[in-house]
């Protein structure tokens, strides 16, 4: 793939993508205001619950806030992975008539959710950082560290996007099933909860759940101002992994997919 290619490409996934953020917030008043009053609104709700009505705290030491800010930490992982699953299963059958009547790759597609998901986590990102900031809990080295995990999420979320996407073709239950699924996934992950808290008989289960140390990772480095260079190591293994299955897929099943669309 030339240098031309390569840019006519980004150019057009760059279409792609504010095509879809302005569709999302079509004839609403406040228009794209939204991406920061909705994660604004988020962290306001998750401290005034975690601190103030159910004064959650790590320990006495710790400010009433600190849950509030573990609790959202563990959402950005977790809410631009839902973002992509959610959207993943029906960009194909959305985009039909621009797959169908013009040259657009077919892998371009699955691409889009991706790009909106990162959209949305950096909004969210930079609320977090403010609040952290006017709280004077910011690890502005936290940040550096959290840019390869952010990396691994994007892997993540390429090889759910490019598996869902085409599966969504055939199966179109999925769109109804991803919901609960995130569901499910939200409450074995350690996001609304400390890890501490889980059993210890139950622990290994939470070894084997790449979204779990992915939560942890984030909040290492945004909240604590810390490196795991090993969980670094095994989460690019395991998502560069799950990538290449689900992009192989999706190249198989595509041709097929056409004349089902």
């Amino acid at each position: 793939m030339g240098q031309a290619e390569l840019k006519r490409h980004g150019t057009l996934i760059y279409q792609l993508f504010r095509r879809d953020l302005s569709e999302r917030y079509q004839g609403t008043v406040l228009g794209f205001a939204w991406l920061l009053l909705q994660p604004l609104f988020m962290l306001g709700l998750y401290t005034l619950v975690f601190s103030e009505v159910l004064q959650v705290r790590f320990n006495a030491q710790a400010s009433n806030s600190s849950f509030a800010f573990y609790v959202f930490t563990g959402l950005l992982a977790f809410n631009a992975l839902s973002e992509v699953l959610t959207r993943s299963t029906t960009v194909i059958t959305e985009r039909r008539d621009l797959l169908l009547n013009t040259a657009l790759p077919s892998w371009v597609l699955p691409i889009i959710p991706v790009t909106i998901s990162v959209a949305l986590e950096l909004v969210s990102l930079g609320v977090l950082l403010l609040a952290l900031s006017v709280t004077q809990q910011l690890q502005l080295l936290g940040l550096l560290f959290y840019l390869p995990f952010l990396l691994v999420r994007v892997l993540f979320s390429l090889a759910a996007a490019y598996g869902f996407a085409v599966l969504g073709v055939f199966l179109r239950d999925l769109r109804q099933l991803i919901p609960a699924l995130l569901t499910v996934f939200l409450f074995i992950s350690p996001i609304l909860y400390p890890l501490a808290l889980i059993p210890e008989d139950l622990r290994p289960l939470y070894h084997w759940n790449p979204l779990a140390h992915l939560v942890e990772a984030y909040r290492l480095a945004l909240l604590q101002g810390q490196f795991d260079l090993e969980r670094l190591a095994a989460l690019l293994l395991v998502s560069s992994t799950f990538l290449l299955v689900a992009y192989l897929l999706f190249q198989s099943l595509m041709p097929r997919a056409r004349y089902v669309l």
